[in-house]
């Protein structure tokens, strides 16, 4: 298999981590959502109890954890996925690299004068002269993550990071700098590395993510010009940008904007989707299916029918023998898109390794905002799953005509199933339960071949027998001159063969400890005693 594809299939296996905390927690943030929505305590009037609010408010806030630092959790999880060796310095690596790409990008955005306040709506509209338009779709296009204000990357930035880190810890894991460096060589570089690249790359982000954003702009634009075309564009554009972040521009501005609409009503002017639809909800009125066909109506399809019938698809394409596993795994995710519409757990397992499974999923996304406009259908709000379906529709009467989705689902759930069933087959696209090692407990960290010359085996060797062989090693690390050892039993060890290479002297601080004294020598002695533990390792598994 050549290594691309190897570490392709690595790089998809590394989403499953941030992927499945998402699916879990998923579930327990709809149901608290739902449960702290107003219309469902007026159904259930004792769920207003303080104390019942706030242990809800706190598993909200709990289970949002994932959401809010998904591009950190990517950052980390694809090197803790695809490093073979040394797995946790190229998490730290990933984790580092990704603030650093954060500050580099803040950096030169708080250069040209971009902060916060400076792109907040009502800054723009007073003192750059746009609209309410422009000034949203330029307002949403900045975020602050951990606390630092920056361009909206989303998962997209977290990737970069991930795989720079993968790259960087491969490059300069045994990197020898200057014998007066010496602290700062090998595993303890990576992380320095990765700083001051990533701090590079988010600076060329800062000058590449606003070209992304204007198309982005343009895009809405013409999709508020194309009557039920646009109603399509809109669902395609969603969700074909998902994983970058950029659909929050989309939404905010069709929601809060008039893009999204412009209607008066009782003599009020109101301006945006969500805003004309809550209005009209919260005074009873009949419900506009102009603003709607932006909402949750166009969700509902694609998440309640569409992503189970993806699953199923994927479950009967997956191995026989790894069928029940495949289903274990999808079963919080299918839960949490019927719930609350949350798609990511579902849609992160397949659209970064089939852009055509991606486009498709796209395309079908614009289908279900289409079909509701068409018959004029009324459900607000903005999840989409099955909670928005009772709540803002069947609970909202006839008006909504939520009907019609008893009708539509079960042919989007056909549509859905046997394209996509078609497609994992006909492309044999690597799904879920697809590959022999998928759902394998084996230690991946042992995998691979190692590169180590003659010589520096023959040195590692005297080492290794030395300090009483691999099993009598329980720890091995190294300071700046020295490597220090900690053993088993120390009567095991043979000062004799550790002198052969060539040490500056030999200390035992106490009886289970020992330090090996290299000078100048010591990342290479590290470097090339790891290589060895390494190959020993992989041979014990074989």
């Amino acid at each position: 298999m050549s290594n691309f594809k190897k570490n392709f299939q690595s790089f998809g296996k590394s989403l499953l981590f941030p992927i499945s905390l998402l699916s879990f927690m998923a579930i327990f943030l709809g149901l608290a959502a739902a449960l702290q929505n107003k219309n469902i305590i007026a159904t259930l009037p004792f769920l207003a109890n303080t104390g019942i609010q706030n242990v809800l408010g706190l598993i909200r806030r709990l289970a949002g954890l994932p959401f809010g630092q998904l591009p950190l959790l990517f950052a980390m999880s694809i090197p803790l996925g695809m490093v073979k060796r040394d797995k946790g310095v190229a998490v730290y690596a990933g984790a580092v690299g990704y603030i650093a790409m954060l500050m580099g990008m803040s950096y030169i955005l708080q250069v040209q004068g971009l902060t916060s306040a400076t792109t907040s709506v009502d800054y723009l509209m007073q003192n750059s002269g746009l609209n309410q338009v422009d000034a949203t779709l330029r307002n949403s296009a900045f975020t602050n993550v951990l606390g630092i204000f920056v361009y909206n990357t989303n998962v997209i930035g977290g990737i970069i990071a991930g795989l720079m880190g993968v790259y960087i810890h491969n490059k300069f894991r045994e990197t020898e700098l200057h014998p007066s460096l010496t602290f700062y060589s090998g595993k303890r570089f990576v992380p320095i590395a990765a700083a001051l690249i990533m701090a590079v790359v988010g600076i060329l982000l800062t000058f590449v993510w606003p070209v992304v954003n204007t198309a982005i702009i343009a895009m809405g634009k013409l999709i508020s010009e194309t009557g039920l075309f646009g109603v399509f564009l809109y669902g395609f554009t969603e969700k074909i940008i998902n994983p970058t972040g950029l659909h929050h521009i989309l939404n905010q501005t069709f929601r809060f904007t008039a893009l999204g609409g412009v209607e008066t009503i009782n003599g009020e002017s109101l301006v945006g989707a969500l805003q004309i639809y809550l209005y009209q909800l919260d005074n009873q009125l009949q419900f506009s299916t102009q603003a709607t066909q932006f909402l949750a109506q166009g969700k509902i399809l694609h998440m309640v029918f569409g992503m189970p019938a993806a699953v199923m698809a994927i479950y009967h394409t997956a191995l026989p023998e790894k069928r029940d596993r495949v289903l274990k795994f999808f079963l919080a995710g299918v839960t949490a898109v019927i719930l609350t519409g949350i798609t990511e757990p579902i849609e992160f397992t397949f659209i970064f390794i089939s852009p055509i499974l991606w486009i498709v999923n796209a395309i079908f996304a614009g289908l279900a905002f289409l079909v509701p406009a068409l018959f004029g259908a009324a459900i607000g709000n903005i999840q989409g799953g099955i909670i928005d379906w009772l709540v803002f529709g069947v609970l909202q009467g006839a008006q909504t005509k939520w009907y019609l989705y008893l009708l539509a689902g079960p042919v989007f759930f056909a549509m859905y199933y046997f394209t996509y069933k078609f497609i994992i087959t006909k492309f044999n696209v690597m799904t879920i339960g697809r590959r022999e090692s998928d759902f394998t407990e084996e230690d991946e960290e042992l995998q691979g071949s190692v590169s180590i010359s003659q010589d520096d085996r023959v040195i590692a060797k005297q080492i290794i027998e030395g300090l009483g062989g691999l099993e009598n090693i329980t720890d091995i690390d190294n300071c700046i001159t020295r490597l220090r050892v900690e053993v088993l039993d120390a009567s095991k060890i043979k000062e004799d063969l550790i002198k052969k290479s060539n040490p500056n002297g030999i200390i035992r601080p106490d009886r289970n400890t020992i330090h090996v004294v290299y000078g100048g020598r010591i990342t290479k002695i590290r470097n090339i005693v790891d290589n060895y533990v390494y190959e020993l390792r992989s041979q014990e598994q074989h």
